[in-house]
């Protein structure tokens, strides 16, 4: 299975230019041609959050419209900059959202690793939270197949980045019990998160945390005491995440890569085949 993740796609008005500098629609114009110029391509890909940089049907519209150009299936969860109701207006239902509850979370069940996708949003507010609603709807869909391999998907990252700006922190509460919670599920081979803009990974719930890229803009690696939130000038970048049945000596396992998004050279062959193309 090859999942894409992209997050934090800050879609706004065509040809609005968020924070005066950047065209977040090109930006996931280029994400979707890397993408679709993948071989072998995804069987998914999977939007961990912030589609729109305000949540409106325009701007869903508009994602919709680019995201229409994707060769794999697509799927979303809502982050803090997203409206619940303007996603169900435009996604709710469909295999992209097959949902229109209060919470906008539901499961992948047709990949080899299944995937929970969580709803992290607290309305209006930056940070995210898994209140006991929420906690409770988690146990009982990892309860449901404890022998599969699953991972947990949502937009706000539940460890501490480290970074001292806004988004430091992902959630303000539910973050211990969902600590606890995971270590009960020994299925859970991975959490996907988005949100701080940046590839971070730590161990969490007994399994790995990794917060992916932003196909926009970045945010620095601040971590002093003025508690800053830069845009850095690094290049934004999709992950890609393999799940390989032999990834280990063990073997089954998910193995992740960060792949930036620009124009580059073309590459260089150095081997086809495992025979040398290019001369040293």
């Amino acid at each position: 299975m090859i999942l894409v993740q992209i997050s934090d796609t800050h879609i706004d008005e065509p040809g609005a230019l968020v924070y005066g500098h950047f065209d977040t629609s090109w930006a996931l114009t280029k994400a979707v041609e890397i993408v679709n110029a993948m071989d072998p391509g995804p069987d998914l890909v999977l939007h961990t959050g912030d589609i729109a940089s305000h949540g409106s049907v325009p701007r869903y519209q508009a994602f919709k419209e680019i995201t229409t150009a994707l060769e794999a299936p697509l799927a979303v969860i809502p982050g803090n900059h997203d409206d619940r109701d303007a996603l169900r207006l435009v996604f709710g239902g469909t295999s992209s959202l097959p949902t229109t509850g209060d919470f906008l979370h539901y499961v992948i069940e047709d990949q080899a690793v299944r995937i929970i996708c969580c709803d992290t949003v607290i309305a209006d507010e930056t940070p995210g939270e898994m209140c006991p609603e929420r906690l409770a709807w988690l146990e009982a869909r990892l309860s449901e197949t404890p022998d599969r391999p699953t991972i947990v998907a949502l937009h706000h990252p539940p460890f501490y980045s480290g970074m001292t700006g806004s988004s430091a922190k992902g959630l303000v509460r539910g973050g211990a019990e969902l600590d606890v919670l995971l270590r009960r599920h020994g299925q859970v081979v991975c959490v996907l998160a988005g949100h701080v803009h940046r590839s971070i990974s730590t161990k969490f719930g007994g399994t790995i945390a990794i917060s992916g890229p932003t196909t926009c803009y970045p945010f620095g690696l601040d971590t002093g005491p003025e508690r800053l939130l830069n845009i850095s000038h690094e290049p934004p970048a999709i992950a890609v995440h393999l799940w390989l049945p032999d990834a280990t000596p063990a073997g089954p396992g998910l193995v992740s890569h960060t792949l930036p998004i620009g124009d580059w050279a073309p590459p260089i062959t150095l081997l086809k085949a495992g025979v040398r193309v290019l001369a040293t």
